[in-house]
C-alpha cells in the first residue's frame, strides 16, 4: 500500500472541544489546519455538565445559536448534600443556566463547525507517535485503507489523557479514580444536577438528553487495593457505592445500561505545555479536579487562548518569546486557582472532616476581609491615597487583539500573577496618576480621562479590596 503525502501548516491530534475549537480559530485567521480524531462521531464520552461560564466561550466561537439550537437540557437546580447532612437547593439563573449535553452530539457540532471554516479532517484516523524534525513534524496516519504521512509546521497535541506528545505529568491533586454507569431512567425537561458527599467518596449525578442518567462515584484508588477490587469486580464495587448514596433516590423507572467504567480523575500539570513548534492544550497539557464540572469549559478556554499564541508564533508578528511565557503562565495560574478553589471546597465538609479521603484533598480559603471603599470615603473623604509597598508596573505578556504583546501590568507579591486589564481596561495609564499624592476623590476625576466615574468606582474598589490601594 502506497502511502500519501499531506503537507500542512498546523496539525491538530485529537477533535474533542479542545482540537476542534483551536482548529476553528486558527483556519478562521487563515492557517491551513488538519484535524485528525481516531473515532467516528458522535461517540459516547463522559463530560456532559457544562457550567454557566461556558456561554461567552461558546459566544468567541460564535456557536451560542448553534449550541441552543441542539436542544440539550438547561441544568437549572442543583441538589447539594455536602458540608453535613443537610440536602440543600442551589438554583442558576433563568438567563444563564449551564448546559447538560450529549457530548457525542456536543463534540460532532463544534467538529462540524471547524470543517465549515475549511478544517481539513481525517477521521476515523489513527495517528501514530509523532516525530520532530529539523523544521516540523511528521505524523503517519492510518485511516481506512488509506496510510498518509503528515507533514506540518506546527503540531496541537489534543488527545486529552492518551499524551500523544508525552511530557511529564506532575500531580497536582491525591490520586482519585472515577467510577461511573449510566441509568435510563423517564425522560425530564430540564437538568438536576446532585452531588453529595460521603465517608470515603463523594457523588455526582446528572439528567442527560434522551433520558440517560449519568451517576459518579469518586474514590480513593487505594480504597479499591484494601476491598480487593478486580475490574470482574468492579460493577458490584459501583452498585456498593451507589446503594450507599442517595444519588439514585426518585429516579423514576431506572435502570443501568452497560459497563460500569473506570477512569483516572487526578489533577496534574505538565510543566511544558508549549514551545515554538507544538502546544498541548485541554486535558494533553492539564487535568482539573472534577469537582468543578469545568473540564469542557477550561478545554474551550486553552483552545481560545491557544490559538491568538500560535497565530503570534506562525504570523511573526506580536512578541513571540511573549506568547509563549503567556501560556505557561496562563496554565500555571488556572492550575493554581482551580487547586485553590476545589481545595477549598472539600474544607468546607464537616461531617467525615477527619477521615483521611477529606483530609488528603481540603485547603482552607485564605482571604483576610478588606473595608469597601464606599465606607473609606465616608469616614475619610480627604485621605490620600497610593500604591502598596512592593507593587510596581512590570511588562508582562497580553493577548492585545489577534497577538501576544508586551504591556505594562500591576505586579504585587499578593497578587497570582500580574494584572494588566481590569473589565477591559489597561490600568498603567490610571496608575501613573497615583504619583500625584491625590485624594481618591482627585484621582476618580483625573481617571474620567479614560473612563466614567463607575468604571473608576469599580476598579479603585478592587484595587482597595487587593489591598493595594493604601493611605499615602
Amino acid at each position: 500500500m502506497s502511502t500519501e503525502l499531506l503537507e500542512t501548516e498546523v496539525c491538530v491530534i485529537g477533535g474533542g472541544p479542545a482540537g476542534s475549537a483551536f482548529a476553528r480559530e486558527l483556519a478562521r485567521r487563515g492557517h491551513r489546519v488538519l484535524l485528525v480524531e481516531r473515532h467516528a462521531f458522535p461517540r459516547l464520552h463522559v463530560g456532559e455538565s457544562l457550567t454557566p461560564g461556558v456561554w461567552p466561550l461558546l459566544e468567541a466561537l460564535e456557536l451560542r445559536e448553534a449550541v441552543i439550537a441542539s436542544g440539550f437540557l438547561p441544568a437549572t437546580e442543583a441538589r447539594v448534600r455536602w458540608t453535613d447532612d443537610e440536602t440543600r437547593v442551589a438554583r442558576a439563573r433563568a438567563s444563564e443556566p449551564g448546559l447538560a449535553v450529549d457530548r457525542g452530539r456536543f463534540d460532532a457540532l463544534l467538529l462540524g463547525a471547524a470543517k465549515a471554516v475549511g478544517v481539513t479532517v481525517l477521521q476515523p484516523a489513527t495517528a501514530s507517535e509523532p516525530r520532530r524534525l529539523a523544521r516540523g513534524w511528521e505524523v503517519s496516519v492510518s485511516s481506512g485503507d488509506r496510510a498518509i504521512l503528515v507533514r506540518a509546521r506546527f503540531l496541537a497535541d489534543a488527545s486529552g489523557r492518551a499524551f500523544v506528545l508525552g511530557g511529564q505529568k506532575e500531580p497536582t491533586s491525591a490520586r482519585t479514580l472515577a467510577l461511573y454507569g449510566y441509568w435510563h431512567c423517564a425522560p425530564v425537561n430540564h437538568a438536576e444536577t446532585r452531588v453529595e458527599a460521603a465517608r470515603a467518596a463523594w457523588f455526582w449525578g446528572s439528567h442527560l438528553p434522551g433520558g440517560l442518567f449519568n451517576a459518579m462515584a469518586f474514590v480513593d484508588p487505594e480504597l479499591l487495593r484494601q476491598r480487593g477490587v478486580r475490574k470482574p469486580g468492579l460493577e458490584d464495587f459501583y452498585l456498593e457505592l451507589m446503594a450507599g448514596s442517595e444519588l439514585l433516590h426518585g429516579l423514576k423507572d431506572a435502570r443501568r445500561m452497560g459497563p460500569v467504567i473506570a477512569c483516572d480523575a487526578t489533577s496534574y500539570a505538565d510543566p511544558e505545555p508549549i514551545d515554538d513548534t507544538c502546544i498541548k492544550l485541554g486535558e494533553a497539557g492539564f487535568g482539573i479536579d472534577p469537582l468543578s464540572s469545568s473540564g469542557v469549559q477550561k478545554a474551550l478556554q486553552t483552545a481560545l487562548c491557544g490559538s491568538v499564541v500560535v497565530h503570534t508564533l506562525l504570523s511573526g508578528r506580536g512578541n513571540t518569546a511573549a506568547a509563549l511565557a503567556f501560556y505557561r503562565e496562563n496554565q500555571r495560574h488556572s492550575v493554581e486557582q482551580h487547586a485553590a478553589w476545589a481545595g477549598g471546597y472539600y474544607h468546607e465538609h464537616s461531617r467525615y472532616r477527619d477521615e483521611a479521603f477529606w483530609k488528603r484533598r481540603a485547603r482552607p480559603a485564605t482571604e483576610p476581609p478588606t473595608p469597601a471603599l464606599r465606607e473609606e470615603l465616608s469616614r475619610r473623604p480627604k485621605h490620600r491615597v497610593r500604591l502598596a509597598e512592593g507593587a510596581a508596573l512590570i511588562d508582562t505578556p497580553c493577548i492585545v487583539g489577534e497577538y501576544v504583546e508586551l504591556r505594562r501590568a500591576l505586579n504585587h507579591p499578593s497578587l497570582a500573577r500580574p494584572v494588566a486589564y481590569l473589565g477591559g481596561v489597561e490600568l498603567a495609564p490610571l496608575l501613573e496618576c497615583l504619583g500625584d499624592g491625590r485624594t481618591i476623590q482627585e484621582l476618580l476625576r483625573a481617571w474620567t480621562r479614560w473612563i466614567p466615574p463607575d468604571r473608576g468606582l469599580a476598579i479603585a474598589g478592587w484595587l482597595h479590596r487587593q489591598g493595594l490601594l493604601v493611605g499615602g
